[in-house]
């Protein structure tokens, strides 16, 4: 291999880590608490930050608050204006057609696209939200 070619892997691999990482020091950490119309906490899966191009989640705790994850555990995510869901919250229960997912939580909430939920992520902040319970029938 000549040493130019060598050379402008190097460059190449240099610039690819210099990009990869060049966001992480932009992070602030955010989190918030989930309840219910009932107000109650929201306790199962996860509250998602996306703004079509990244994504955070953060998982619900037993207290309904959550705090975002990137990279790794409660690292936050970048300052920006992001579309709040909610994913992975459904119980799953056994039925004569399998396991079928169930959930209070009215859908509307487990898209990006129908929650109606935003939020402008910045440093020292949170979102705290309710979410709607199902109508009953």
């Amino acid at each position: 291999m000549s040493k130019k070619l060598s050379k402008l892997r190097i460059s190449f691999t240099t610039l690819f880590v210099l990009l990869l990482f060049s966001g992480c020091g932009n992070y602030v950490q955010f989190g918030g608490k989930v309840t219910d119309s009932d107000g109650q906490p929201c306790t199962k899966g996860y509250v998602v930050f996306s703004n079509g191009k990244v994504s955070s989640r953060g998982k619900l705790q037993s207290d309904g608050t959550y705090k975002l994850d990137s990279l790794k555990d409660g690292d936050g995510l970048a300052p920006g204006k992001y579309q709040v869901y909610l994913a992975g919250h459904h119980e799953y229960v056994g039925s004569p057609n399998g396991l079928v997912g169930v959930s209070d939580i009215d859908v509307k909430y487990e898209s990006a696209s129908t929650s109606s939920l935003s939020c402008e992520v910045i440093k020292g902040g949170h979102f705290d939200f309710t979410v709607e319970l199902k109508k009953k029938k």
